[in-house]
């Protein structure tokens, strides 16, 4: 019998419980006019700027920009997930959190048919001496073949025969990807057939998919479940339901590549480790990472799709503030190298972990010898663009510091340059000197907003003269549609946390929550019309300089006269239009 947690049970609970309350027992509070602050949990400060708002029962991170409601705090405090906290503070409270219901429709029932068929699996490999052979001399041994499941995926025939008997949905087999239809003749076959079978299980244990590779190196090597209602490889990690505890503890993961790589190095006594399910690690795989640890040491293939996969999946960990470092082993990949030289060899070359930066450095200084000043410079333009995401003074002045010294060039004109880069690349930032300057698309966007979360009638205004879609930012746009769906409910930044399990987007709720001092005692609804104004004349004037553009570079190449006397016209319409809505 399935367990879930209502909306409405969510929302009643949110509303039994004062966020100050609760973070004041995890943190000190000081009173500062209608709000509350703290030193920031999350990140280290010396000046407090994390703050709580009781009104709005939200709190935000005005440093590192980290926040959320009180389901949210709980998540990064404790680190668990959003389920999970809310069971946290319904027991504060004296609520029982769960609601019974025998079926929940598609999920559960698409869970049911993966366990079903991963049990198939796993008992076909018990008949088959070959498959098991395969996994013991790659050094797996059989209570390792039971801890994950490992499974053997039988002929097509055999398949739909256990399919038949079971009385499985063909139609739900085929929105999992375990079946597919012959072009040719019209019948169904077995998408995964004479190939060793992994299941991949959520961080709850539930079945989710299933990865699949051959015995010998005929291709394709690897098939894995398509996208479906209950799986998408970008959003899941394999082997965190066995990993999720001990990374909690140790506050560090191993994060590889393959499933063998997982397995192996777990029956050797390692438990913190994660396979990224592909070569790309995704933005949703690193958010997830966050939650458990502070540090990520990657031991990708030794080959040079691993070795671009480790540059690439960078930028992600770094820009979530995670710390992160690469450990050099022997061997074509983690498990061979447990395989040949031993757990201790393993061990010794994670305590030798360079840092990310100093491995980059490394890498490039290796691949650009001899090293003229052509290729410093190749060299330190592209570490830029990462040292950019490094949130931490103290280590980007470590590795600033190390790059001069390792490209043997001013540390003091490294920094100057560095200084330069950052401000050409940097957002948009108000200017008290410049008074005129108009503000950006994003800030005029973020603007509008604030404004729509000040007043529920602002969204009226704004919803028809300026539906989502016309947001060009995706996390404004994304927040938009989130309000404009929520229209005939009471709109508050809490509710709106609560309906979204992106961390990226509490923040920016958050962000968005506490009042501007210039909105004071304005007229909410006026306000709203006039930034949606100032909103459309900026997309058309934007538009008019584009066809303005396009119109000369016609009159350049000569013989489109009936192109430019076309594009002068819509120019002339977007003008007056702009005109007409400035009188308004």
């Amino acid at each position: 019998m399935a367990r879930y947690i209502s909306p409405e049970k969510v929302d009643y609970i949110s509303q039994q419980t004062d966020i100050v309350q609760i973070i004041s027992q995890y943190l000190p509070l000081t009173k500062a006019g209608k709000d509350y602050k703290t030193l920031c949990p999350f990140h280290e400060e010396k000046t407090s700027s994390f703050v709580i708002s009781p009104e709005k029962q939200v709190f935000h991170c005005f440093g590192c920009g980290v926040g959320g409601n009180v389901f949210t705090f709980l998540m990064k405090w404790e680190n668990v997930s959003f389920p999970e906290a809310v069971g946290i503070l319904a027991k504060k409270i004296g609520v029982s959190v769960y609601k019974e219901d025998k079926d929940r429709g598609p999920k559960e029932q698409f869970y049911r048919i993966n366990a079903q068929i991963a049990e198939f699996f796993h008992s076909q490999i018990k008949k088959n001496k070959i498959a098991q052979d395969y996994l013991y001399d790659r050094g797996l041994k059989s209570k390792s073949i039971d801890l994950f499941k490992l499974g053997w995926a039988p002929s097509s025939q055999v398949f739909l025969s256990f399919c038949r008997k079971s009385n499985l949905s063909r139609d739900k087999l085929k929105k999992l990807g375990f079946l597919k239809t012959s072009s040719q003749n019209g019948n169904d076959y077995a998408y995964f057939r004479e190939r060793i079978i992994f299941p991949i299980f959520s961080f709850s244990k539930k079945t989710i998919g299933f990865g699949a590779r051959v015995l010998d190196e005929s291709l394709p090597k690897y098939l894995n479940s398509p996208s479906s209602l209950i799986f998408d490889k970008g959003k899941n990690l394999y082997g965190l339901d066995l990993a999720g505890e001990e990374m909690r503890k140790t506050k560090e993961v191993i994060l590889v590549e393959g499933y063998t790589d997982v397995i192996t190095l777990y029956q050797e006594g390692i438990h913190n480790l994660v396979a990224s399910l592909g070569t790309s690690l995704t933005d949703s795989q690193v958010r997830i990472l966050k939650r458990y640890v502070d540090t990520v040491f990657l031991a990708y293939d030794k080959d040079s799709a691993g070795e671009a996969v480790t540059i690439r999946g960078i930028d992600l960990l770094l820009e979530n503030g995670l710390q992160v470092k690469i450990i050099s082993f022997s061997g074509k990949d983690p498990a061979d190298s447990v395989r040949k030289n031993g757990l201790d060899a393993f061990l010794e070359a994670k305590e030798k972990a360079l840092s990310y930066m100093d491995y980059r450095i490394k890498i490039d200084i290796d691949n650009n010898q001899p090293l003229t000043l052509e290729k410093k410079l190749k060299i330190v333009n592209s570490l830029f663009f990462t040292l950019k995401k490094i949130k931490s003074k103290h280590i980007l002045d470590d590795i600033l510091r190390k790059l001069s010294q390792a490209l043997k060039l001013s540390e003091e004109s490294l920094r100057s340059e560095f200084n330069r880069f950052c401000k050409e690349k940097n957002k948009f930032s108000f200017s008290r000197t410049l008074k005129f300057e108009v503000p950006k698309q994003e800030e005029m966007e973020k603007r509008l907003l604030q404004i729509m979360l000040c007043d529920q009638e602002a969204i009226e205004v704004v919803k028809d003269d300026f539906p989502s879609d016309n947001f060009t930012h995706p996390l404004c746009r994304e927040l938009a549609q989130e309000i404009f769906l929520c229209q005939n409910d009471e709109i508050t930044p809490s509710y709106l946390i609560n309906r979204t399990v992106d961390e990226t987007l509490c923040s920016f709720i958050s962000s968005l929550s506490f009042n501007d001092p210039s909105l004071q005692g304005v007229n909410i609804q006026q306000a709203a019309g006039e930034a949606v104004r100032a909103l459309i004349r900026r997309k058309k004037q934007s538009k008019k300089e584009q066809l303005t553009l396009e119109m000369k570079e016609c009159e350049q190449r000569g013989g489109e006269e009936e192109k430019v006397k076309n594009l002068g016209q819509q120019i002339s319409q977007l003008q007056k239009s702009i005109l007409i809505r400035e009188r308004e």
